[in-house]
Formats: structure tokens, sequence, C-alpha cells
């Protein structure tokens, strides 16, 4: 089985991104910008070829966006601390059911799960410590 990793962000909207960054300060974090990207696990019995992988990403990325999906991380960590909030992997979601039945559809049989997860890369002046994370 492979696993592919692919990107897209913005992982909130502005308006959501403006909310967490509100209710993260009311906890007490001294947070001074939140960004944030989903991150799509996708595992296929072999690799996708060209064509396939081409299809994949049409399905994944945003129609009016397209520049915001890549094979990269958009959260180049540096002196920033980025947190994974996603699915367990013991666990098929509801949503990974509904993509791989889209992939499928599409031609994509090689698909046999899709999962997302949400990352955050949190600016703070000297970087957060794992109390504080963990309180995010």
């Amino acid at each position: 089985m492979t696993i592919t990793r692919l990107y897209r962000t913005p992982g909130l909207t502005s308006v959501e991104r403006k909310k967490a960054l509100a209710t993260a300060r009311e906890l007490g974090l001294e947070i001074d910008a939140i960004d944030t990207e989903h991150c799509f696990y996708v595992a296929s019995d072999v690799a996708l070829d060209d064509r396939q992988t081409e299809v994949l990403r049409w399905l994944l990325t945003e129609t009016f966006e397209p520049g915001g999906f890549a094979d990269q991380s958009f959260l180049a960590a540096g002196d920033t601390d980025v947190l994974e909030v996603g699915p367990r992997m013991s666990f098929s979601t509801a949503w990974s059911t509904n993509a791989v039945s889209v992939c499928h559809a599409c031609g994509l049989d090689a698909v046999r799960r899709i999962e997302r997860s949400r990352r955050f890369r949190l600016e703070a002046e000297g970087g957060l410590d794992d109390d504080q994370l963990a309180k995010f």
C-alpha cells in the first residue's frame, strides 16, 4: 500500500482563523498568528500514474484557488510550532468513505482510503511549550 500526502491551503477561512486566534488569546496563549492547511492522506494499492494523479489533484483542489494545492506543506516549520488535528488512523471516517466513492466513480480504483487532517502553524514570540500546545 502506498500513502501519498497532498496539501491545500487555507485550512480555515480568514474569519475562522481570527476566531481561533481570539479563542487562543482568551485561553491565555500569547499567539501572534495562526496559519492553516489541510493535509490529505491518500492510501492506494499501487502508486498512482500521472493521469490518475492529475484526476486526484483535480478532485482535491479548490476550484477558484488552484495555487493553494501542492505536494509539499505550505507551513514550513522553522521557528514556529505546527500542530496536526485529524482522525485516528485506525478509524475510517464518513468523509473518507464519500471521498473514496467519488475517486472510484472517476476511475481511481486503486484509492482505498483518503483522510483529511487540519494543520495549524502557531506563531508566538519565543515559541510555545508543551503545556501551551496541549492547551491550544
